[in-house]
């Protein structure tokens, strides 16, 4: 059995050894090649390979194939800065992928970004009884491992498979949304970025629109633009190292108020009065991890009686604002256990994306400056009244990508998210809780201080 790539796939591996090595994981040509179309795009591909390849390189089936001339390619894939590869080959499955992997697609050059979207074959071609979604994603896991071999530098770039059939009922589709919630979680693991762009080919009731895939699998040039708007910022961040091409959520910048200083200078007195230099839990955030000096001011007492707690927590702050400050003195002259991470919220003009890549380079700085630390990172809390509303849609998105940055490890996932709302579908946030349906009142944060209270003492050790 070969290695599978990531802990979320242990499951997958434990199932696929104790009975058989899946279809999907054993590299094979295609077979149903009559008048030998496949073996020549594949030396045609091949000649550009051993010509110097290309920094960016699509690998997929007949859908990265369609792109493949098409007028999106030609004006954007195609064309500077990226100068693409592409490496679709229609009806191929994962097994195909890996056959022309091993015989060279990614042999002589080295890549910048690997975008990859392939498994909807596998699941199209064969029946449930004869490809479970688990062997699916043994071979879509197969295929990461043979890139990163190869391509250890790249980033890779994985698409989840893209909808199919025009209902949400479609057992196709059913199968492969199956696929892709294991997909998702890959995001920020490894080198790996997904970009998912299928729900934007939907309509309000999750029907695929006619008009951007006509037989509703494939994208036609509506469909291909909408898939360029969502992957060409992704390519732009990877081959560019200039700030402007990062995220503002990602970036340093400082908020140029008096009151801003002002606290910063008063954290920095309160630690020249710890004699120790050495807190126990370390407070990082907006002004929701600020309140615990306010509204939670009477908890917080019995929490910091307990422990030694640095907040660090400025009301009104961004991604970038926290970032600015841990890289402007914030996280020097002292030692902590543990980090409490919690921001995002004030990020509301940002997409979801990029709020996450905010604070995976908040993670990244703090295990920076403190690698012997470890960091709590807690979800975005609930806000506004119900799970429809807009900022709430987006912070859970937000959430969804960043649970992936947490190894259990060194950087510790809590959400508590649901103890905030009442029970039901809609999820409401009770005024009872969160006053402004934003920052919470005292229960409110004695429901935080009972949540974090085990993990404080697991790390702390009291």
């Amino acid at each position: 059995m070969t290695k599978i790539v990531g802990m979320f796939f242990a499951a997958i591996a434990i199932s696929a050894a104790a009975a058989y090595e899946p279809l999907s994981q054993r590299p094979v040509p295609q077979s149903d090649d009559p008048n030998g179309w496949w073996q020549k795009r594949f030396a045609e591909k091949q000649a550009l390979v051993k010509a110097g390849g290309s920094e960016v390189v699509f690998i997929g089936d007949s859908i990265t194939q369609g792109l493949d001339g098409s007028e999106v390619w030609e004006k954007v894939f195609a064309a500077e800065p990226f100068k693409a590869l592409n490496l679709g080959f229609s009806g191929d499955r994962t097994e195909h992928v890996l056959w022309r992997i091993n015989h060279g697609e990614l042999d002589g050059y080295k890549a910048k970004a690997i975008v990859l979207m392939i498994g909807t074959n596998n699941t199209g071609h064969r029946p449930y009884e004869l490809e479970t979604p688990v062997d699916t994603l043994s071979g879509i896991s197969e295929v990461i491992q043979r890139i990163r071999e190869r391509q250890p530098q790249a980033t890779i770039v994985l698409h989840p498979i893209l909808p199919r059939g025009e209902s949400p009922d479609d057992p196709l589709r059913k199968r492969n949304d199956e696929i892709n919630e294991s997909l998702k979680q890959l995001d920020g693991w490894n080198n790996i970025v997904v970009c998912d762009f299928g729900d934007r080919l939907l309509d309000a009731k999750g029907r695929l629109i006619k008009d951007l895939c006509p037989d509703f699998l494939h994208p036609n040039d509506a469909g291909r633009k909408i898939w360029a708007r969502a992957l060409v910022p992704v390519l732009r961040r990877i081959l560019s190292s200039n700030d402007a091409d990062t995220p503002r959520a990602a970036q340093a910048i400082r908020r140029r108020t008096p009151e801003y200083i002002r606290r910063m200078a008063d954290r920095r007195r309160k630690l020249a009065e710890n004699k120790t230099g050495e807190f126990d839990v370390v407070f990082l955030g907006d002004s929701i991890t600020h309140g615990w000096e306010g509204n939670g001011r009477e908890v917080f007492k019995k929490l910091n009686d307990d422990y030694r707690i640095f907040n660090l927590g400025h009301s009104g702050d961004r991604t970038e604002h926290l970032v600015w400050r841990l890289q402007n003195g914030e996280l020097e002259g002292f030692k902590a256990k543990l980090f409490m991470l919690m921001i995002g919220t004030n990020n509301g003009d940002d997409k979801a994306e990029d709020v996450a890549a905010g604070i995976k380079r908040i993670i990244e700085i703090v295990r920076e400056k403190h690698p012997e630390s470890k960091v709590l990172l807690l979800p975005i809390f609930p806000r506004a009244e119900n799970a429809k509303n807009n900022h709430r849609i987006k912070n859970e998105k937000t959430n969804a990508i960043i649970r992936g940055y947490a190894d259990g490890k060194t950087v510790l996932w809590l959400d508590f998210n649901d103890r905030f709302l009442e029970p039901g579908p809609d999820k409401v946030l009770p005024r009872s809780i969160m006053p402004d349906l934003l920052h919470p009142n005292h229960d409110g944060y004695l429901i935080w201080e009972a949540a974090v209270r085990p993990v404080f003492r697991e790390v702390c050790g009291r």
